[in-house]
């Protein structure tokens, strides 16, 4: 299926292709990829355009955006739930349906109900009725609209494939709608392999105990407990005849040890969740891993889970110069800079993990709970990263979501997430709460179903509309 205004959208871009243009896009893994797959298009097309990074379109930023200098403006993984504040701007400097000044969006985010002016070209799949939270992210969107540009561009899908991993649309173990068409391009491409796998996180680069240990859907008496992890995989070789390796990375054993081994793994979950639970725990322990095929084996590179790490290690911090560069490829001094930031990173993670684990009170809601942290503890770019690892500490009930407060030059940043599982089996959706509750106290937020935020200016009320709208 092809989307809604996606052809309209080039046929703008190649009218434009001699005039002034003006590229925005996202900060995370999604919106850089996004910003990569649309540089490299830009080159083949021999157009010029200036591109910037933007965190967030909102009522302070968009002032700083030069409307009247742009015959054209394009806006990658952000920009069509801010239809309104586009519009108002544009009717401000008067270009509002004006033929010389258009705007393209290529996003994947809830768009706003606002009705559109002619001249923005909103591309984006809920248009379609297609979700954009599973079935295609910004980066895949750009992709398409790259393709549609020129068929042989499918040697750029595999970066909508990384940018679909880092918004962690194979939620449920793999890809679905349009991702998975993405993903056979990036196949036939021999850019990536996919095969079936265990979903436990650092495949080519932690131990396999420690794999195992920072799986956090179920709550098991593996938790936290190397030792105890180590003779529950020494108890299973011993069992099957197997020789699995605890202290090697979970891309060694083969795939019918994985099969055991996972299989091992769901029979203890299953004494650990409740009864209507159980039915969901293959979907969050079995599923499909993605690799770069021209990345080594063993390096934080070649599964695309961890690649989206080394993104977020520089992001988060705004170092967007980092992975923009690795990812056209310029490794010799960006290598080493992005795994200084990633050891950084884990470091902050770990630190701030500490930190709530002896000095904070985790609230507890009936259907949820939340925490306050101080802003000089740390960074809000990780704020949702340590919310979803909170689940860790056993203070934190693992069957509810979180919500992470936290203070900002603005407001408030609130980080919200729940455990996959969690999501699956009670069909939790978060976004829709923090979009609510945010709106209440005059702020914005969205996002996911187990993973979102929200920017508000006061904090009062806020958690009690929270609880408001997840009893329904």
């Amino acid at each position: 299926m092809e989307l809604l205004n996606l052809r309209r959208a080039v046929k703008t871009l190649r009218k434009n292709k001699n005039s002034n243009i003006l590229i925005y896009t996202h900060i995370d893994t999604d919106g850089i990829n996004s910003r990569v797959i649309l540089e490299e298009l830009f080159n083949r097309l021999n157009i010029n355009g200036e591109f910037r990074f933007l965190k967030q379109l909102t009522v302070n930023s968009i002032e700083d955006i030069p409307f009247k200098d742009y015959e054209l403006i394009i806006f990658a993984d952000l920009g069509s739930g801010q239809i309104n504040l586009l519009k108002e701007k544009m009717k401000e400097y008067n270009i509002l349906n004006s033929k010389n000044h258009n705007i393209i969006i290529l996003d994947h985010h809830i768009p706003s109900k606002e009705k559109v002016p002619e001249n923005i070209i909103n591309v984006n799949p809920w248009n379609n009725n297609i979700d954009g939270g599973k079935d295609i992210c910004g980066a895949g969107v750009s992709y398409l609209f790259a393709k549609i540009c020129n068929p042989r561009n499918i040697d750029l899908a595999k970066y909508a494939i990384l940018g679909a991993v880092g918004d962690i649309q194979n939620l449920e173990g793999s890809f679905t709608g349009i991702n998975k068409m993405i993903l056979k391009d990036a196949k036939d491409a021999g850019d990536i392999l996919a095969f079936p796998d265990l979903q436990f996180y650092g495949k080519h680069t932690k131990p396999l105990f420690a794999s195992i240990k920072y799986f956090t859907d179920v709550r098991t008496d593996l938790m936290n407990n190397d030792s105890r992890i180590i003779n529950f995989i020494n108890n299973i070789n011993k069992k099957y005849g197997l020789e699995i390796v605890p202290k090697e990375c979970l891309h060694e054993p083969s795939f019918s040890e994985k099969r055991i081994l996972g299989s091992e793994f769901l029979s203890k979950c299953n004494r650990y969740v409740p009864i209507n639970w159980t039915k969901f725990l293959p979907k969050v322990i079995f599923g499909e891993s993605y690799e770069f095929k021209g990345e080594d084996i063993k390096t934080p590179f070649r599964n695309l889970e961890e690649f989206s790490t080394c993104i977020n290690a520089c992001s988060r911090y705004d170092d967007y110069e980092t992975p923009l560069n690795i990812l056209r490829g310029n490794r010799d001094k960006y290598y080493d800079r992005m795994m200084s930031r990633l050891r950084a990173h884990k470091r902050n993670i770990s630190k701030a993990l500490q930190y709530i684990k002896d000095n904070v009170e985790i609230v507890q809601r009936d259907r949820f709970q939340y925490f306050e942290m101080d802003n000089k503890i740390i960074n809000g770019g990780i704020l949702g990263i340590v919310a979803g690892m909170c689940y860790s500490i056993e203070e934190v009930d693992w069957k509810k979501p979180i919500f992470a407060i936290t203070e900002n030059d603005s407001g408030y940043k609130v980080s919200a997430r729940c455990p996959k599982l969690l999501s699956f089996a009670e069909d939790i959706n978060l976004a829709d709460a923090i979009s609510y509750a945010s709106s209440k106290v005059g702020g914005s937020g969205g996002g996911h179903k187990f993973a979102c935020g929200a920017f508000i200016p006061d904090k009062k009320n806020f958690i009690d509309y929270i609880e408001n709208r997840l009893n329904g």
